[in-house]
Protein backbone atom coordinates (compact mmCIF):
# COMPACT_ATOMS: atom_id res chain seq x y z
CA UNK A 1 0.00 0.00 0.00
CA UNK A 2 1.23 3.79 -0.67
CA UNK A 3 2.04 6.16 1.35
CA UNK A 4 -0.67 7.91 0.20
CA UNK A 5 -3.12 5.51 -0.08
CA UNK A 6 -2.37 4.85 3.89
CA UNK A 7 -2.66 8.89 4.60
CA UNK A 8 -5.80 8.51 2.98
CA UNK A 9 -7.67 6.19 4.59
CA UNK A 10 -6.26 7.44 8.18
CA UNK A 11 -7.91 10.37 7.01
CA UNK A 12 -11.55 9.09 5.76
CA UNK A 13 -11.37 6.81 9.63
CA UNK A 14 -10.67 9.98 11.52
CA UNK A 15 -13.48 11.97 9.70
CA UNK A 16 -15.58 9.19 10.30
CA UNK A 17 -15.47 9.11 14.03
CA UNK A 18 -15.71 12.69 13.71
CA UNK A 19 -19.04 12.42 11.80
CA UNK A 20 -20.06 9.65 14.54
CA UNK A 21 -19.34 11.09 17.71
CA UNK A 22 -21.06 14.83 15.64
CA UNK A 23 -24.28 12.50 15.31
CA UNK A 24 -24.50 11.10 18.78
CA UNK A 25 -23.88 14.72 20.23
CA UNK A 26 -26.61 16.22 18.36
CA UNK A 27 -29.02 13.51 19.21
CA UNK A 28 -28.68 13.37 22.49
CA UNK A 29 -29.27 17.12 22.29
CA UNK A 30 -32.46 16.44 20.38
CA UNK A 31 -33.87 13.67 22.80
CA UNK A 32 -31.77 14.10 26.17
CA UNK A 33 -29.83 11.86 27.66
CA UNK A 34 -30.42 8.30 27.93
CA UNK A 35 -32.76 7.70 30.47
CA UNK A 36 -35.51 9.72 28.26
CA UNK A 37 -34.71 8.01 25.20
CA UNK A 38 -35.45 4.73 27.15
CA UNK A 39 -38.70 5.66 29.26
CA UNK A 40 -41.93 7.33 28.64
CA UNK A 41 -42.52 9.53 31.61
CA UNK A 42 -45.74 9.84 33.03
CA UNK A 43 -46.42 11.94 36.08
CA UNK A 44 -44.43 13.77 38.72
CA UNK A 45 -43.59 11.95 42.13
CA UNK A 46 -42.12 14.39 43.25
CA UNK A 47 -38.18 15.90 43.68
CA UNK A 48 -35.26 15.12 45.79
CA UNK A 49 -31.63 15.75 46.19
CA UNK A 50 -29.89 18.45 47.57
CA UNK A 51 -32.17 21.84 47.43
CA UNK A 52 -34.71 19.46 45.88
CA UNK A 53 -32.96 20.38 42.37
CA UNK A 54 -34.13 16.80 40.75
CA UNK A 55 -37.82 16.13 39.53
CA UNK A 56 -38.66 12.77 40.20
CA UNK A 57 -41.00 10.89 37.51
CA UNK A 58 -42.87 7.94 37.83
CA UNK A 59 -41.87 6.14 34.46
CA UNK A 60 -42.28 3.21 32.12
CA UNK A 61 -40.06 1.69 29.91
CA UNK A 62 -40.61 2.87 25.96
CA UNK A 63 -39.90 -0.87 24.29
CA UNK A 64 -42.56 -2.91 26.15
CA UNK A 65 -40.36 -6.18 25.74
CA UNK A 66 -37.57 -4.77 27.60
CA UNK A 67 -35.85 -6.61 30.46
CA UNK A 68 -36.62 -4.96 33.33
CA UNK A 69 -36.98 -5.93 37.00
CA UNK A 70 -39.52 -3.09 36.98
CA UNK A 71 -42.68 -2.61 34.63
CA UNK A 72 -42.51 1.08 36.16
CA UNK A 73 -39.62 3.00 37.69
CA UNK A 74 -38.82 6.06 38.85
CA UNK A 75 -37.04 8.74 36.32
CA UNK A 76 -35.24 11.64 38.19
CA UNK A 77 -34.24 14.62 35.84
CA UNK A 78 -32.07 17.95 36.70
CA UNK A 79 -32.69 20.79 34.05
CA UNK A 80 -29.62 21.94 34.07
CA UNK A 81 -31.19 25.00 32.30
CA UNK A 82 -33.33 25.44 34.80
CA UNK A 83 -30.42 25.47 37.82
CA UNK A 84 -28.34 27.60 35.86
CA UNK A 85 -31.09 30.28 36.01
CA UNK A 86 -32.03 30.03 39.88
CA UNK A 87 -28.01 30.71 40.28
CA UNK A 88 -28.42 33.71 38.26
CA UNK A 89 -31.29 34.92 39.98
CA UNK A 90 -29.81 33.94 43.31
CA UNK A 91 -26.50 36.02 42.52
CA UNK A 92 -24.20 33.12 42.68
CA UNK A 93 -21.17 32.33 41.07
CA UNK A 94 -21.25 29.38 38.17
CA UNK A 95 -18.18 28.07 40.11
CA UNK A 96 -20.59 27.21 42.39
CA UNK A 97 -23.67 25.72 40.01
CA UNK A 98 -20.50 23.39 38.64
CA UNK A 99 -19.61 22.26 42.17
CA UNK A 100 -23.26 21.70 42.30
CA UNK A 101 -23.17 19.13 39.60
CA UNK A 102 -19.95 17.80 40.71
CA UNK A 103 -21.82 16.60 43.56
CA UNK A 104 -25.03 15.25 42.00
CA UNK A 105 -22.40 13.41 39.82
CA UNK A 106 -20.50 12.02 42.43
CA UNK A 107 -23.82 10.94 44.54
CA UNK A 108 -24.88 9.04 41.30
CA UNK A 109 -21.75 7.00 41.15
CA UNK A 110 -21.76 6.40 44.88
CA UNK A 111 -25.30 5.29 44.34
CA UNK A 112 -24.48 2.97 41.80
CA UNK A 113 -21.97 1.46 43.82
CA UNK A 114 -24.30 0.51 46.91
CA UNK A 115 -26.34 -2.78 46.78
CA UNK A 116 -27.74 -3.13 49.69
CA UNK A 117 -31.95 -3.68 50.30
CA UNK A 118 -32.19 -0.55 52.17
CA UNK A 119 -30.28 1.73 49.80
CA UNK A 120 -32.26 2.94 46.41
CA UNK A 121 -31.49 0.58 43.45
CA UNK A 122 -30.42 2.11 40.49
CA UNK A 123 -31.65 0.79 37.19
CA UNK A 124 -29.79 2.63 34.61
CA UNK A 125 -26.88 4.88 36.10
CA UNK A 126 -26.64 8.73 35.04
CA UNK A 127 -26.57 9.71 31.46
CA UNK A 128 -25.96 13.83 31.24
CA UNK A 129 -26.27 16.34 28.17
CA UNK A 130 -25.89 19.82 28.36
CA UNK A 131 -28.96 20.69 28.93
CA UNK A 132 -29.94 17.73 31.36
CA UNK A 133 -29.14 14.81 33.66
CA UNK A 134 -31.30 12.05 34.33
CA UNK A 135 -31.12 8.63 35.73
CA UNK A 136 -33.21 5.55 36.89
CA UNK A 137 -34.32 3.74 39.57
CA UNK A 138 -36.54 1.73 41.42
CA UNK A 139 -40.35 2.82 41.93
CA UNK A 140 -40.27 5.70 44.41
CA UNK A 141 -43.28 6.96 46.19
CA UNK A 142 -41.50 10.83 47.14
CA UNK A 143 -38.34 11.65 48.53
CA UNK A 144 -38.35 11.95 52.49
CA UNK A 145 -38.61 15.69 52.03
CA UNK A 146 -41.86 15.46 50.17
CA UNK A 147 -43.38 13.26 52.47
CA UNK A 148 -42.03 15.84 55.34
CA UNK A 149 -43.96 18.25 53.72
CA UNK A 150 -41.68 19.89 51.56
CA UNK A 151 -42.71 20.18 48.11
CA UNK A 152 -40.24 22.69 46.46
CA UNK A 153 -40.07 21.49 42.60
CA UNK A 154 -43.00 19.81 42.34
CA UNK A 155 -45.47 21.24 39.83
CA UNK A 156 -48.05 19.46 40.38
CA UNK A 157 -48.51 17.86 43.91
CA UNK A 158 -49.71 13.99 43.48
CA UNK A 159 -52.75 12.97 45.49
CA UNK A 160 -50.96 10.71 47.75
CA UNK A 161 -48.59 13.63 48.92
CA UNK A 162 -51.13 15.99 49.41
CA UNK A 163 -52.68 13.77 52.08
CA UNK A 164 -49.86 13.29 54.11
CA UNK A 165 -49.66 15.47 57.61
CA UNK A 166 -46.58 15.69 59.54
CA UNK A 167 -46.50 14.30 62.96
Amino acid sequence: MSLNMKTLQQALAKASAVIEKTVTTTVQEVTGPRPLQDYELLDQAGSGGPGLAWRIYTARPRDAAASTPYPVVSVWVLDKRALSEARARAGLSRAAEDAFLDLARADAARLVRLRHPGVLHVVQALDETKAAMAMVTEPLFASVSNALGCLDNVGKVPKELKGMVQT
